[in-house]
């Protein structure tokens, strides 16, 4: 196990090293070549991986079924935002550093998910958070600079606030393992974890953490959007499931009370903004903290010993949804913009009868993150998550249903100005040469496919 992830350590951090080099010296640019061949073996390597549990590495790292599902998933984000970027980003001046910082942040969000000791964690964290901030900011045009600077910002008040919370969790427990064998709690610790609820928070999106994110996934190019929601904010899950899971049986009453909370503010503020909101991207980035609501009130359900494995097999159901759809919808919205559409209600009218299949797609995501059956959102966020808290708080479930009843408003105007507007005097047509159109094939298909028969098998996969 440790040689399979040697390789894969040593494959996405050498490429990821390599490609600029490399583009340099030969004076044209293979990098999005290489970095879809490393995204591939990454993904067919955590392939090998899924079913195995073990601590390695001397205890730096653990791997088990639901971390390394979610590396999958990872991986595969990775592989498809980098295919749909060749007719994007390929010719950017600096695609040759993106496509390096793709890899080496993928490798990062690996070191979260892997984690099981406090030095790999900050490490891990600090190499995600870096290349994030340079990625979301690298076309360097005024709107994706801006948004790299708030992100920058914003994120270097969850990294003091990570290591000031493990500061105070570490110094009580009184070791780097983040296995905490402690049984004892003290109010100390409760506010240890509290403040790493707060950072990790600032990068999921949760309320009243997530005043970063509507201007960077709203204002950065779509194409690195879909990275950073899709790929980058999986650190935070893993964050969660790895640092503070552990911590709650010391917390008591203390966690339910904060995740149901901190899940209820969300899911509103995310869908009540989602649905005064006329620019498209900017409505899917507060759909995004939305979401993050969701799999907070999954979290909630890890403190009942009854409700633990559902909850960790809606986890990791709901990040396949979040997934698929967010990168599917993001590069969606690249692939229309590069097609002359703007990116509001308005200007995507009619794009669902010019670009029929690529449209069809594109509302087959909506409806996933609407949670409409039979397709995998409808499995993850009702038959899974929602149902985890059924024994324990069937009130927070009622909310979280009527969250995405709310959700269906925005999410059903964008699909009535795409079928039932007046198009704009554009002639743009879907091709089968680009590859945004087969992101966005592969990302609807196994929405349907996942959610007709597979979400069960999967759930039995991750615990």
């Amino acid at each position: 196990m440790e040689i399979i992830l040697w390789s894969l350590i040593g494959i996405l951090g050498c490429f990821g090293l390599a490609i600029p080099a490399v583009d340099y010296i030969k004076g044209t640019r293979i990098g999005p070549y290489l970095a879809l061949l490393a995204t591939l073996l990454a993904t067919i390597i955590n392939l090998l991986i899924m079913g195995k549990s073990g601590v390695l590495f001397n205890g730096a790292l653990r791997i088990d079924p639901i971390s390394t599902y979610i590396s999958i998933m990872a991986s595969l984000g990775a592989f498809l935002v980098t295919f749909a970027s060749l007719s994007q980003a390929k010719d950017w001046s600096t695609s040759p550093s993106l496509y390096s910082l793709l890899l080496l942040s993928l490798l990062g969000v690996y070191f979260i998910l892997y984690v099981d000791d406090v030095s790999v964690l900050i490490a891990g964290w600090a190499l995600v958070a870096v290349a994030s901030y340079v990625i979301v900011g690298i076309r360097k045009d005024y709107n994706s600079l801006e948004a790299s600077v708030k992100y920058a910002l914003m994120g270097i008040a969850s990294s003091s606030l990570m290591i000031f919370g493990l500061a105070l969790v570490i110094g009580t427990i009184k070791t780097s393992s983040l296995s905490f064998f402690s049984s004892s709690s003290s109010p100390i610790l409760v506010l240890g974890a509290l403040i790493l609820v707060a950072a990790f928070g600032f990068k999921m999106g949760v309320v009243p953490f997530q005043g970063w994110l509507p201007d960077v996934y709203g204002g950065a190019h779509p194409l690195l959007v879909s990275f950073v929601s899709g790929v980058i904010k999986l650190v935070s899950i893993g964050a969660f499931i790895r640092v503070l899971q552990p911590l709650i049986p010391l917390l008591g009453d203390y966690w339910f009370t904060a995740m149901a909370v901190l899940s209820i503010a969300t899911m509103f503020y995310g869908n009540l903004a989602a649905l005064v909101q006329r620019n498209v991207q900017r409505m899917m980035a507060y759909s995004s903290i939305a979401q993050a609501g969701y799999f907070l009130v999954a979290f909630a359900a890890l403190s009942s010993t009854t409700s633990k494995q559902i909850a960790l097999q809606g986890i990791g159901l709901h990040v396949t949804t979040y997934v698929l759809a967010k990168i599917g919808i993001f590069i969606g919205l690249s692939y229309m913009a590069r097609k002359g559409f703007e990116l509001t209600l308005d200007g995507l009218s009619g794009t669902g009868r010019k670009m029929k299949i690529s449209g069809f797609m594109f509302a087959v995501l909506l409806f996933s993150l609407m949670g409409m059956p039979p397709l995998i959102g409808f499995w993850s966020k009702f038959m899974y998550i929602f149902y985890s808290v059924m024994e324990i708080a069937p009130w927070l479930a009622f909310i979280g249903i009527v969250n995405s009843g709310i959700s269906v408003g925005y999410y059903a105007l964008v699909l009535k100005y795409m079928y039932f507007a007046n198009p704009p005097e554009i002639k743009a047509e879907e091709s089968a040469r680009d590859p945004e159109f087969y992101v966005l094939l592969i990302t609807g298909i196994m929405s349907i496919l996942l959610g007709l028969g597979l979400a069960g098998y999967i759930a039995a996969l991750l615990t």
